[in-house]
């Protein structure tokens, strides 16, 4: 397996030299007027949005993102009922009770269920449960109040009564829910549907134990992600718009569709009209993560209408970064640049024309594993393009760092209220080294024996390393509101946490 820090490759750079990190977005998520931060205990802390900087300098915010697996596609079609394309939209899921991973995805208005040991090598298990062409010896799912149903969501839910352990969602239009004991034969619930166009997606919040459905409905510019939520995943909360693309990002679409047509290792749309260049949003799957929400939108770049009786829109499709803190007010992280963005246009790569991510990334060891849809083609007169599941991998808490070059810099947090006793980074100091100094609440006077010179160097790449100092104890500080200043010379910061 590569190094997660030397495959993660950064893409975006933002020079910060003095005062707070600014992120385009939709609105800001960091609350105002507090005084103090209080960090929860074993909570990574990242820097996907400004709410605990403080002072900073000489430091970029480098974007990072996750290495395409060498062995890409990890899933193909390759049964009669699954046609050129297959794709995910939910995350395969870890069943501890049969020890293997699993995974739903769909071909043409049908679902399969693939399995697998090891996250990268997998298999479709005969079932017997649906028939295509007068034989069920195949590996489809079945919903039993309606065998033509295909399901676009399955996600496992442990603490669930038995009959409702794998929970998902039907519907080509709409989002039925539904429930299964063995993720096999699903039950429709008779409750309302969640009203969607033709995209969604479903995660479960551990944290606040609520389902999040994520759906596409119209918004300002198009195609835009609309909230429902539940708490029990039969009451739903009407849809409400939380993410839509802005002038900005027309702005911003039409320079890459520009840029993407003079490559010519891209993919060239067949549909090229100037005039109706258009960004819209055409997914966003939502997944907690260490105390914050991160988003994977997919921005659709359109380069113009098809014609009929197409009347859809060709263009390119690929997965950028958002995060948010309470759900609803979001920011666009990174100058808006692709977090995984299409492949070459070759024989090899199906992913090439269409990125959509998978709901969210599974943890493996020190890594995130990010499976998605791969497609080839948005437009063909011909019939439509070949399609897989892809894998792409990431350093644990690597979608964004603190870097100083060699001259050094530093990051200073906002006041936070210190509980706890031991303090842990997430750091690459492969090239250099990172120390700790505690300021005091004012950002002011560094404290008395808290000294960056009195911090043991951090050196080397560490996904999880202790931070001390000499003859000081952090327990000391218990209850007190400080700050922390992370001084870099060469190195990658990337998260930072408490421990009792």
């Amino acid at each position: 397996m590569t190094k997660p820090t030397r495959s993660a490759r950064p893409f975006i750079r933002s020079l910060l030299c003095a005062g707070i990190a600014l992120f385009a977005g939709c609105a800001s998520s960091v609350p105002e007027n507090y005084e103090h931060y209080p960090i929860p205990a074993r909570e990574r802390q990242l820097f996907l949005d400004d709410l605990l900087l403080g002072a900073v300098h000489n430091v970029e915010r480098v974007i990072h993102q996750p290495a395409k697996y060498e062995g890409n596609p990890v899933l193909r079609a390759d049964r009669p009922w699954e046609g050129a394309s297959i794709q995910i939209r939910s995350a395969p899921v870890w069943d501890r009770e049969d020890q293997l991973y699993k995974m739903w995805y769909f071909g043409p208005h049908k679902t399969g269920l693939a399995t697998s040991s090891d996250g990268l090598h997998w298999r479709k298990p005969v079932l017997g449960l649906r028939e295509h062409e007068g034989s069920k010896q195949n590996n489809m799912v079945v919903v039993e109040e309606d065998p033509e149903a295909f399901i676009q969501h399955v996600i496992l839910d442990p603490n669930a009564r038995p009959e409702r352990r794998y929970k998902g969602l039907t519907g080509w239009r709409n989002r039925r829910p539904l429930v299964s004991s063995d993720g096999l034969v699903f039950h429709l619930l008779d409750v309302p549907a969640i009203p969607s166009q033709d995209e969604s997606h479903l995660n479960y919040d551990e944290k606040e134990q609520r389902y999040i459905a994520t759906v596409k409905q119209r918004g300002p510019f198009g195609r835009s992600v609309y909230l429902s939520t539940s708490s029990d995943f039969e009451s739903w909360t009407p849809p409400m718009l939380i993410f839509h693309a802005d002038g900005l990002d027309q702005e911003l679409g039409r320079q890459r569709i520009r840029e993407h047509l003079a490559n010519p290792k891209l993919y060239t749309p067949l549909i090229n009209q100037p005039d109706e260049y258009n960004v819209e949003i055409y997914n966003m799957p939502v997944f907690p993560y260490e105390g914050t929400y991160i988003g994977l939108p997919n921005f659709f770049e359109s380069s113009g209408r098809t014609p009929p009786p197409h009347n859809n829109q060709d263009g390119v499709n690929s997965v950028k970064l958002a995060a948010s803190r309470d759900l609803l007010r979001w920011t666009k992280v990174g100058n808006r640049g692709s977090f995984i963005p299409v492949s070459d246009f070759n024989d090899r790569n199906l992913d090439s024309v269409q990125i959509l991510a998978a709901s969210r990334p599974l943890a493996v060891g020190e890594e995130l594993w990010f499976y998605y849809t791969g497609i080839n083609r948005r437009y063909n007169p011909d019939g439509g393009g070949e399609g897989g599941i892809h894998l792409a991998r990431l350093r644990r808490d690597g979608f964004v760092s603190f870097h100083a070059a060699d001259e050094g810099g530093f990051v200073e947090t906002r006041a936070i209220r210190f509980e706890g006793s031991r303090l842990f980074v997430n750091a690459d100091a492969s090239e250099g080294e990172v120390r700790v100094a505690v300021v005091n609440a004012r950002g002011r006077e560094v404290l008395a024996g808290w000294e960056p010179e009195k911090c043991a160097p951090i050196r080397g790449d560490h996904p999880r390393t202790e931070v001390q100092w000499q003859d000081r104890e952090l327990q000391s500080l218990a209850g007190k509101t400080v700050r922390f200043r992370f001084h870099l010379r060469g190195a990658h910061l990337y998260s930072f946490w408490l421990e009792p």
